[in-house]
């Protein structure tokens, strides 16, 4: 007998029996709830089931609570789980208040509904950006879930569900790994179905797949990700035509991380089309008012920025982030904070001074407002926009502790080719507003703080200890310069001793600046010594290191020397800039 054959039958039962003949009908009803058809009109139908359902419970429930409890329970499970416009705090509350009534059991039936409450009360609160909560309860509907026993395979979905709320929370907190480790045991949990039930749950192994490649290409492994994205194309696809409301924005998603993909493995022209036609599909799926669809296209908006920026074209992601940054305002201070950031890189290389004061004047009080909140997530973000802060500063056109222009900070390389003043150091010039040191100060305070908790960020500390050591130069400080110095060498010395090719060249750097210091502290003996292992860590790697490089230590090396009265050293060293200027072909003759 078919379902609403049975709804028919049983509803003027219950209104002679409605304790007999009720918790049948809610039980039908809940069933035409879960029931998914790409039919017109099937998602209001099973909304009307589950509402009916709360409703006819709810009735029974006043009555007869010990009774009724755990019906109730799910029939409000099952009306925060329909698939309509439902606003996320009604469905928190629905949830809430059914793992109230179900919270302190033992009995299988009981734990089931609580662990698929939780799964989906985890899922909305990470709607709302509750993260830390979501995850929360993402662990405890896991944890629930064990305690049933063997699984069916739609408990088990629900759980592959669960599972994915976890990997959700776990990438909010830049926990990526983690996440990746959970939505395989998601995507493992649907492969293990029958033929007959892998159709029957799409959804989940769409999402499942999708979610993986997003992690992957997001930890560098583009190829994997590519592979699981192609392999699951066609569950996208049919999941986008049969269910359009989450089908088609989970298709959009899954070009986007298509794209991010195509552009680690170099080809940005593939990627920006990929990303433009998902934005595409996300616009038309936000004006026909889908849910979340403001969200996601803000989210796509930022990509295909990013993607397009990579591509060489800043004018055009300018004009996305601008638009991906106008939507995000609207509640969505996660992807405002990440296009704000994007801008700021492009406005400071284009040199446009006035654009990156409004976005710092934007994004630090946003990263403030929200560090307490999520600090693994704001933290960093805060530290870098002081950065920038900074470095504002010290590119400003003053001079350093030697009378000569200021080193600039940051950037691939050693440092410019100014040399330490050969006699008679100059005060410091205009040096650096305050505002602009106190945020380095506050910059490198925040590095330190997250590099002691998590070594990833040691680069982060690097550069923001040497962007604060030119600001203190500025200042009329070399000796508080030349200890920020020290710190980031050795910071860079543990870089290096992970990755010598990414991190060569700035220890370098900071070894040369140091070395500047030292001269202008008159501690020339101490600063040959830091010139010199300047020049031979550039020397040890010629196939990666262009020969200009050594241009900026060897002449600063000649001029210490000189001060020093060791001619004939300072006259080899100046034949090798010689050498090395005829080689890479330089105008510039040795300041000396």
């Amino acid at each position: 007998m078919s379902v609403m054959v049975r709804i028919a039958l049983l509803r003027p039962m219950v209104r002679l029996g409605p304790h007999r003949w009720g918790p049948r009908l809610a039980e039908v009803l809940l069933t035409r709830s879960q029931m998914v058809s790409g039919l017109p009109g099937s998602t209001a139908r099973r909304t009307a089931a589950a509402e009916e359902a709360v409703t006819l419970c709810r009735r029974l429930a006043a009555e007869r609570p010990d009774q009724h409890r755990v019906a109730l329970a799910r029939a409000l499970v099952a009306r925060a789980a329909a698939p309509d416009t439902v606003p996320v705090a009604e469905a928190i509350g629905q949830l809430r208040e059914a793992i109230a009534y179900v919270e302190d059991t033992d009995d299988r039936s009981e734990l089931v509904v609580l662990a698929t409450a939780r799964g989906l009360l985890a899922l909305n609160l990470h709607l709302c950006g509750e993260v830390r909560e979501a995850l929360r309860q993402a662990l405890r509907a896991r944890a629930t879930w064990r305690a049933c026993g063997a699984l069916r395979p739609p408990e088990r979905m629900r759980l592959a569900r669960a599972l994915l709320a976890i990997g959700d929370g776990k990438e909010s907190l830049g926990r990526t790994e983690e996440a990746n480790t959970v939505r395989r045991e998601a995507l493992e949990l649907h492969r293990g179905l029958s033929a007959y039930r892998r159709i029957q749950w799409t959804g989940i192994g769409a999402s499942a797949a999708t979610d993986l490649a997003q992690g992957l290409a997001a930890t560098g492994a583009a190829r994997e990700a590519l592979d699981l994205i192609k392999e699951s194309r066609v569950d996208v696809e049919l999941w986008s035509r049969v269910q359009p409301r989450s089908g088609r924005p989970l298709l959009a998603r899954a070009m986007l991380i298509e794209a991010e993909c195509r552009a680690q493995l170099d080809e940005p022209e593939a990627a920006v089309r990929l990303a433009e036609q998902a934005v595409g599909r996300q616009r038309a799926t936000a004006t026909a008012g889908t849910p979340h669809a403001g969200a996601a296209l803000a989210h796509g908006l930022l990509v295909l920025g990013d993607l397009t920026a990579r591509s060489g074209r800043p004018d055009d992601a300018a004009a996305h982030l601008t638009e991906a940054a106008a939507l995000a305002r609207n509640g969505h201070d996660d992807v405002l904070a990440r296009a704000l950031l994007d801008m700021l890189e492009l406005r400071a290389a284009a040199e446009d001074r006035a654009a990156v004061d409004v976005l710092l004047a934007e994004l630090l009080p946003l990263c403030r407002e929200n560090a307490g909140r999520l600090p693994e997530v704001w933290r960093p973000r805060l530290a870098r926009a002081l950065l920038l802060r900074c470095a504002l500063t010290v590119d400003e056109p003053t001079t350093g502790s030697g009378g000569l222009p200021a080193e600039a900070p940051g950037r691939c390389g050693t440092a410019p080719p100014d040399g330490p003043a050969e006699d008679g150091l100059a005060g410091g010039g205009a040096g650096p507003d305050g505002d602009g040191l106190a945020a380095g100060r506050e910059a490198v305070e925040l590095a330190r703080l997250l590099a002691g908790g998590d070594p990833a960020y040691r680069d982060l500390l690097g550069r923001c200890l040497f962007t604060l050591a030119g600001a203190v130069d500025l200042a009329g400080d070399p000796r508080g310069s030349a200890e920020l110095l020290r710190e980031c060498v050795t910071v860079r010395r543990e870089l290096f001793g992970v990755d010598p090719v990414a991190s060569r060249l700035g220890l370098a750097e900071a070894l040369c600046n140091l070395g500047n210091r030292m001269h202008a502290l008159d501690r020339l003996e101490e600063a040959v010594g830091i010139y010199r292992e300047c020049l031979d860590l550039l020397r040890a790697d010629p196939d990666r290191i262009d020969r200009a490089e050594l241009l900026t230590p060897l002449r600063n090396l000649g001029l210490t020397l000189s001060r020093l009265n060791r001619g004939a050293e300072a006259e080899r060293v100046r034949d090798e800039v010689a050498a090395v200027q005829e080689t890479v072909g330089a105008g510039r003759s040795d300041p000396s």
